[in-house]
């Protein structure tokens, strides 16, 4: 005779709450006052314009999150490809990077994540191209100012020649633009590593912390291109230039940004700006954000943060006076800096 067993399914099959109602509003409360109090918009989180209105939570924002719940994090190497020759990808050299984050407390594990970088994605593997001067071979041709005669002019401030050619020399314009390979991806080795880690590390936190219902992932990693559109402004009821001023067939200045605004603002931004001098890349990583941050200290997604926020007070009915030339003058920094970071003149900020 077979015997039957007997089972008997217990009746609460259900996984219980770690918590009750009460501990979980608190721990939402603790959360929101965390974000709205201790956490700073453009530093530690900001919105990247054209990706949607949640804000992407950014690496230092990441730390403070897992130092406010006590998380060590840890990291480890899950997958890695040094192909320096590109003996393996078709002589073209070929790093790649994928990271694991855990976040550990009292030794227990609370989240983790995984992030990857290659240097095939396109801010890394390809460069914008630049003219070449026909006289001294450095890529530091520039277009001159209409009003002061157009044409292109090899910078001498970027350490180019000071040669002028006027506006349809083929020797210029012929040259190509176009985006061109990287030729030094190997230089990037140690930013695309630590472009994996850090999108491990914001992927745990959120997994973690249950931070997603403020931010989103690292968006501006994985954007290509700019952050913003921006056009050179259209000067309204400009001053007539002087005779001296007045070059109709040669280029007879250095075309640079020239800010119209009044000293006193200058001093107020601590920029050593006066009217009508140039306003340069040097002086742009002077500026200062509200918190007291240098533009030059900021990464590629703070200022395009930084840029944004400008804009929208530039068109604001009823800003006027110095208010207006500081707008114009954080603005024009920011663009000049993402500019320069973008052509390799200057280092992104890791």
């Amino acid at each position: 005779m077979t015997e039957l067993a007997v089972y008997q399914q217990d009746e609460n099959v259900f996984l219980a709450p770690a918590t009750n109602v009460h501990g979980a509003l608190q721990r939402y409360q603790d959360m929101k006052d965390f974000v709205e109090k201790v956490l700073r918009n453009g530093s530690d989180y900001g919105v990247i314009p054209g990706t949607g209105t949640k804000p992407t939570l950014l690496k230092p924002g990441a730390e403070k999150l897992c130092a406010f719940f006590g998380l060590a994090v840890t990291y480890h190497i899950i997958e890695k490809e040094l192909d320096w020759m590109g003996t393996q990808h078709g002589g073209e050299p070929f790093f790649f990077f994928n990271y694991g984050v855990k976040l550990l407390r009292s030794g227990r594990l609370a989240g983790e994540g995984e992030g990857s970088c290659n240097s095939w994605e396109k801010k890394y593997r390809y460069r914008k191209g630049e003219r070449v001067c026909p006289k001294c071979g450095k890529p530091t041709i520039i277009q001159g100012k209409k009003e002061y005669g157009g044409g292109w002019l090899c910078f001498a401030k970027k350490g180019g020649c000071g040669a002028k050619f006027r506006e349809g020399d083929q020797t210029i314009e012929g040259q190509s633009v176009e985006d061109i390979p990287n030729p030094d991806v190997a230089d990037l080795v140690n930013t695309i590593q630590k472009m994996a880690q850090k999108r491990a590390l914001i992927a745990a936190t959120l997994n973690a912390t249950n931070a997603s219902d403020w931010f989103t992932q690292d968006i501006e990693d994985f954007v290509e291109g700019g952050f913003v559109e921006w056009e050179p402004e259209k000067i309204e009821n400009p001053q007539p230039q002087s005779e001296e001023k007045k070059a109709p067939n040669s280029v007879q200045a250095e075309p640079q940004i020239i800010m119209d605004m009044k000293p006193e603002t200058a001093r107020a931004l601590d920029s050593a700006l006066k009217r009508d001098t140039p306003f340069t890349l040097t002086d742009a990583c002077k500026v200062t954000s509200e918190n007291g941050k240098s533009y030059g200290e900021l990464t590629v997604a703070e200022l395009s943060f930084r840029w944004n926020e400008e804009e929208k007070k530039l068109k604001k009915n009823g800003l006027t006076g110095e208010a207006k030339a500081e707008a114009e003058l954080k603005r024009k920094a920011a663009k000049m800096i993402m500019d320069a970071r973008k052509s390799g003149e200057i280092a992104e900020v890791k």
